[in-house]
């Protein structure tokens, strides 16, 4: 076990894997900042939350050390279980009463919720990377059924509805088609299909209108989170107030999930906030450089699309957190609360090392 360990360490990017940590790390002590608010306003039991994201942890740290050890044929394999049995599992939330903020996305088990299309997230793009290349060899129907893939998630995601998680996977998807270099007819074909479905959905759900329209206008309803995000990213100045110490951040309801990274720039400051910011930008460089020695194309569009996914819902995050973007209920990689969040990033990461990972000797 020890020499596996050690073959282990040395086939991973050390840089990917400890970047993951510290954002891990950064990520329990902003939960544990933020959740005292959280539980006031919420009748939750002293460190209710921090209780439970500690739970997850030894689970992720060892989904990330798992799939990292897999073979390229095993990834596969597993992706591929994953992905149907967790769309399945998207169609059927549809049918459960459980709503949660007018959204159907979760499965209750036991005491936990599970969002289903979290897991979707990166074992599509492996499978639609495994798609591709083979589309590109043999030209034949794989680019169908990559197509067809694509527009369940979407009507599975749209209805729930989880416009953000759908606009998320189609970019990341479209990257992987740009990276294949497929003729201009397709890309303007799936450029419209991308602005139909936008529209489709701007025009059929109420709240998905009421955000985007509230950006552009702010007087169209209640901009009471987005404020406090952004007094609490001036309250924040250079070097923060102190962790456990910010007033803004404390009112906001979904500080510890989808405003973070608020909580963050008001406790830890500027400079810290961009700490973060680069780490993110790290750990896409380390695999944007792995990626150039990669001559195997399922490899390449795999972790490009892996990588690409983790940083665009980073940005995400980060913008509408801002108010760069219309506000999106995403969460921040490995810093927000959640163990659907955790579990898929940590997927996202122990692939991308598995697919990076030196071969010789493993």
């Amino acid at each position: 076990m020890v020499n596996y360990i050690k073959n282990w360490w040395w086939s991973i990017d050390k840089w990917v894997f400890s970047l993951t940590l510290t954002l891990i790390s950064i990520g329990v002590l902003l939960i544990l900042s933020s959740s005292s608010g959280i539980e006031l306003r919420y009748n939750f039991t002293s460190n209710y939350l921090i209780k439970k994201h500690l739970l997850f942890l030894p689970i992720a740290i060892f989904v990330i050390f798992f799939f990292s050890t897999l073979s390229i044929r095993n990834l596969i394999i597993m992706s591929l279980l994953i992905f149907i049995f967790c769309l399945i599992l998207s169609f059927i939330v549809l049918f459960l009463p459980n709503e949660i903020k007018g959204a159907k996305r979760w499965l209750n088990l036991f005491q936990f919720t599970v969002q289903p299309s979290e897991f979707i997230k990166p074992t599509y793009i492996i499978i639609s990377a495994l798609l591709l290349s083979r589309f590109k060899k043999k030209n034949d129907m794989s680019f169908n059924i990559n197509l067809l893939l694509l527009s369940l998630i979407g009507l599975a995601l749209i209805s729930q509805p989880d416009f953000g998680m759908f606009v998320l996977i189609f970019i990341t998807w479209f990257s992987q088609i740009i990276l294949l270099g497929v003729s201009i007819e397709i890309i303007l074909f799936l450029t419209v299909f991308g602005i139909i479905i936008s529209l489709l959905s701007y025009i059929s759900h109420s709240h998905i209108r009421f955000r985007i329209n509230n950006f552009f206008d702010k007087s169209v309803g209640d901009n009471y989170q987005i404020n406090l995000s952004l007094d609490a990213f001036s309250s924040g100045g250079f070097f923060g107030k102190g962790i456990g110490t910010g007033t803004f951040s404390k009112k906001l309801p979904d500080a510890h999930s989808d405003f973070i990274f608020s909580i963050a720039s008001e406790e830890l400051g500027f400079f810290f906030s961009c700490l973060i910011i680069l780490i993110y930008l790290i750990i896409f460089y380390r695999v944007t450089i792995s990626i150039l020695k990669i001559d195997n194309l399922f490899i390449f569009l795999a972790t490009s699309g892996l990588s690409l996914i983790f940083v665009f819902q980073s940005l995400i995050n980060i913008s509408s957190a801002m108010n760069l973007i219309p506000t999106k209920g995403m969460t921040l990689p490995f810093l927000s609360y959640g163990g659907s969040s955790l579990l898929s990033c940590s997927i996202i990461i122990g692939s991308i090392l598995s697919l990076t990972k030196k071969r010789t000797g493993f």
